[in-house]
């Protein structure tokens, strides 16, 4: 993965590293819902992992059975209501300028290319002192290049802080990854509806596809890598019938957006739940009660303590957590928030694993345990690794272990696809023998060969601490055919001699048969238009004798 920004062993021990033996202490107090104000001085390192493990330190005195399931979500939200701060959703000028920090793409606009007009860059302290927001799209500040949902980031990224705020192909929203009409509805110029954990800066265009619409699979079969060069919604993102219900309409993003939507779904029911029975903020628009399940339930409203308001696809929604793990940006974006701007922070982007253990197949077994639980859950690092792998084309990876123990790979479904240890190719194929289980040494090569079609889970068993691990992924093998796009068969046509002579003499003939119509058709109608006014001329010089009579 690619480094937001460099960071030395010592900057890690500034800014926020330099409040060490810091307790975050939970109480209850009543949170008032009015807006922040932006601080300008930004710290941009990010959190130790004892800072993010000390955050959670209220969890560590209770029983087991009140660290999973629902249980969890109810003693997570005393952690992320305490002392959290909010900003005016209804101005919007808080939100896009927060966006300038936290949405920002710091290899296009790095803090050390700051000018001192807006604000003074400590490499030292990796902290920018003085900053100055944009205001609106005549005073932009800055201007920095964001990391906006729905667009190919691989490719040109025109997406700017203070740009088109406009459903175009560079404009940007501010998009709601829960929908407000789902719980919060319209009101509420705080709280939920202005959270900057949900509310992120996306392609206009695309936030309208979304709409309200619940998220999950539209078609399995396909591999959404990006949203194609511009906003379209046929390559990376669109809405269509859910895969998983059969029934129901949703909107499925393109794969990198994923993860970072399942986890920002994860964190609103964990932040706005009403499980303990009790509120001491009271449940409204700005405090709502939230659910996630693989139900469809499009009504809108406002939340009470009798009534929630779900999202989903649940079942899809954990998918998307394993397959685009969390990565670089998503853990920095967390860190900003919480350092400079929220004060709290996202559990399930710190312990992506805890969604398994409150809604998955864990769920009322084992406990949540931030004292040892992996940070970020990256106690096994992937390199090369891609959950989408087209039909006839072995996949190749690697994985490290904390520790440096060995890895046992499982491949859930051997008929979909199978894994080996890899070996120098011979007769330019992988020696792959039908396996579903092989074991390495951490850092070792394999790979996946595709059998079929289909979906599948790969799971890694490993030891961590000297405590047993695993973590599942989602693979998914495509067809040749599903991955090509609209575009592939005019590019076969041109790329080759005779397809396109073929091409030429076909649209040539055509031509010639559309003119000899339109001729052999114009010496029709004149013929009947002459006919007609002969008629009609006849008939009118018999009417005026008859008159005349």
């Amino acid at each position: 993965m690619k480094k937001i920004i460099p960071l030395s062993l010592g900057f890690l021990a500034l800014g926020i590293g330099t409040l060490s033996g810091f307790k975050h202490t939970h109480f209850e107090i009543a949170s008032a819902y009015s807006a922040s104000s932006l601080t300008k001085t930004i710290n941009l390192n990010d959190s130790t992992i004892e800072e993010i493990r000390n955050y959670y330190s209220n969890l560590n005195s209770l029983a087991d059975s009140e660290k999973t399931g629902t249980n969890l979500l109810k003693n997570l939200k005393p952690i992320l209501r305490n002392g959290q701060k909010y900003f005016s959703y209804e101005s919007k000028t808080a939100i896009w300028q927060m966006y300038e920090i936290i949405d920002r793409d710091w290899e296009k606009s790095p803090a050390s290319a700051l000018t001192s007009e807006y604000g003074q860059y400590d490499p030292e302290t990796n902290t920018i002192k003085n900053y100055l927001y944009g205001t609106s799209n005549s005073k932009k500040g800055s201007d920095p290049y964001l990391h906006a949902l729905y667009i190919n980031r691989e490719v040109e990224n025109k997406t700017k802080a203070w740009g088109d705020h406009n459903q175009n192909q560079w404009g940007i929203n501010q998009e709601h990854i829960w929908p407000k009409s789902h719980g919060f509805d319209q009101d509420g110029a705080g709280g939920a509806r202005g959270d900057p954990m949900h509310l992120w800066a996306a392609n206009g265009y695309v936030n309208n596809i979304h709409n309200n619409n619940f998220y999950g699979f539209v078609d399995t079969t396909k591999s959404y890598t990006d949203c194609g060069n511009k906003y379209s919604n046929q390559t990376g993102n669109l809405s269509g019938t859910s895969k998983t219900l059969g029934t129901g309409t949703v909107f499925e993003p393109q794969d990198c957006d994923k993860g970072d939507i399942a986890r920002s779904v994860f964190y609103m029911v964990a932040r706005y739940n009403y499980y303990s029975g009790s509120d001491p903020d009271g449940i409204d628009s700005n405090n709502p009660n939230l659910f996630i399940s693989d139900e469809i339930d499009m009504s809108v409203g406002t939340s009470t303590s009798s009534k929630a308001y779900n999202l989903g696809i649940l079942s899809d929604l954990l998918e998307w957590n394993r397959m685009d793990p969390v990565d670089e940006f998503e853990i920095h974006r967390n860190n900003l928030l919480f350092n400079n701007y929220t004060n709290n922070r996202n559990p399930f982007i710190d312990f992506p694993q805890w969604a398994d253990l409150i809604w998955g197949d864990e769920a009322g077994s084992k406990p949540a345990n931030p004292q040892t639980d992996s940070v970020n859950d990256s106690a096994i690092v992937l390199k090369d690794f891609n959950p989408n792998i087209t039909e006839g084309q072995d996949m190749k990876f690697s994985a490290t272990v904390e520790g440096g123990a060995q890895i046992t790979w499982e491949i859930e479904d051997e008929s979909i696809a199978t894994i080996e240890k890899y070996t120098a190719p011979v007769s330019a194929k992988y020696q792959v023998k039908a396996k579903s289980t092989v074991t390495v040494d951490s850092g070792v090569e394999v790979v996946i060969k595709p059998v079929k079609t289909g979906k599948t889970k790969l799971t890694a068993k490993t030891i961590v601490g000297g405590d047993p691990y695993e973590k599942t992924y989602s693979i998914k093998v495509v067809s040749k055919s599903e991955q090509k796009d609209q575009g592939s068969i005019l590019d076969t046509i041109l790329k080759n001699p005779l397809y396109l002579g073929i091409a030429i003499g076909v649209i040539v003939l055509v031509i010639i048969i559309v003119i000899i119509f339109i001729a052999v058709g114009t010496k029709k109608q004149k013929k009947i238009v002459k006919k007609t006014i002969k008629k009609t001329v006849k008939k009118t010089n018999s009417g005026s004798k008859g008159k005349k009579k």
